[in-house]
């Protein structure tokens, strides 16, 4: 019964994110052909007569519920046409442009959870005290900046000031090293602000939810008890604490990571990284329909799947989510 629920819940909130994804880019300003004919930023112009050849060619004078038919007939066969602005096959734009991401998405979110989690445990095992406060000060300050003010800053001091990383891309234009070791080298100069600028941006949440859950797990009797039994403070903080205080925050990992999926839309375009981010503003400037309904139908997937597995994966770590659900099936 219960797994029937979810699997409704998921069915809703993916039809309608459908609909959002079709409706969405239509309500910005403007519109493909307005800002290749140069009304907004472009400096093409054409004739009344070329408008009408491009809405005809890319079927933008169709009906919306024709359109809309196309949109759903894509969705479900993965063909969202031809992109606008980069006159290529959708889901090669995508393809070619998701790897960079996953780097530098995978790279952080490993890094955040590793520093969010340890640093939290710390400070939750030094409450109160003045390691705590330096800790819980620190991170809110973090927490307060803006994920592109991170970035700004960043390129400023580290690519600007003192010439240490590149200003942006993702590897040197037509450096083709004979050597992998070299080109791996690049991509990862390349790499390293953009890295540092998600995992900050993600740090300090993790931080705050592995301290306040850890606080309350020491307050918890069995803690002590374990403490009055003579096991070390490292075996308590880590068989005992930790573990019960990183339970509860397996959903919230999870989400996180589908938040850097979408949020590495700043940070890509701080540094002009060639990502789905990048890919994303792009879309959204030159209001290219097809390109915006393959990457929100991506991310939308991303974002599901991971909530999936996170209902998954809970209740195979915590035991008491399990009794409770088979106490509501019986």
């Amino acid at each position: 019964m219960r797994v029937n629920k979810q699997v409704a819940v998921y069915l809703a909130v993916f039809v309608f994110v459908l609909l959002l994804n079709f409706w969405l880019p239509r309500l910005l300003p403007g519109g493909p052909v307005e800002f290749i004919s140069g009304s907004d930023d472009s400096a093409v112009f054409m004739t009344e007569a070329q408008k009408q050849a491009m809405l005809e060619y890319y079927h933008l004078n169709d009906s919306l519920w024709q359109q809309f038919v196309t949109y759903i007939r894509g969705v479900f066969t993965l063909d969202f046409g031809i992109s606008f602005s980069f006159k290529a096959p959708v889901q090669d734009i995508i393809i070619a442009r998701l790897p960079w991401t996953m780097l530098i998405v995978g790279i952080s979110t490993v890094l955040s959870i590793l520093i969010g989690l340890l640093a939290g445990l710390l400070s939750a095992w030094k409450h109160p005290g003045r390691a705590d406060r330096s800790l819980f000060l620190g991170m809110l300050g973090l927490s307060a900046v803006p994920e592109f003010l991170i970035g700004m800053l960043l390129l400023i001091a580290f690519a600007v000031h003192w010439s240490l990383f590149p200003l942006g891309g993702a590897e040197t234009p037509f450096y083709r090293p004979a050597f992998w070791g070299d080109r791996f080298a690049d991509v990862a100069k390349h790499a390293v602000l953009p890295v540092i600028t998600l995992t900050a941006g993600s740090l300090a949440s993790l931080y705050l939810l592995m301290r306040n859950e850890a606080i309350r797990i020491r307050q918890e009797p069995f803690v002590e008890f374990a403490a009055a039994k003579g096991i070390g403070e490292r075996a308590v903080l880590l068989k005992h604490v930790a573990r019960n205080a990183a339970l509860p925050l397996v959903t919230i990992i999870v989400m996180r990571i589908g938040g850097l999926v979408a949020g590495s839309v700043l940070a890509e375009t701080v540094f002009a990284y060639p990502g789905v981010g990048k890919l994303l503003q792009e879309a959204i400037l030159a209001r290219d329909y097809p390109l915006l309904h393959g990457l929100f139908l991506m991310m939308t997937a991303v974002v599901l799947c991971l909530n999936a597995a996170a209902d998954l994966l809970y209740p195979r770590l915590d035991p008491r989510i399990r009794t409770q659900i088979r106490g509501e099936s019986s």
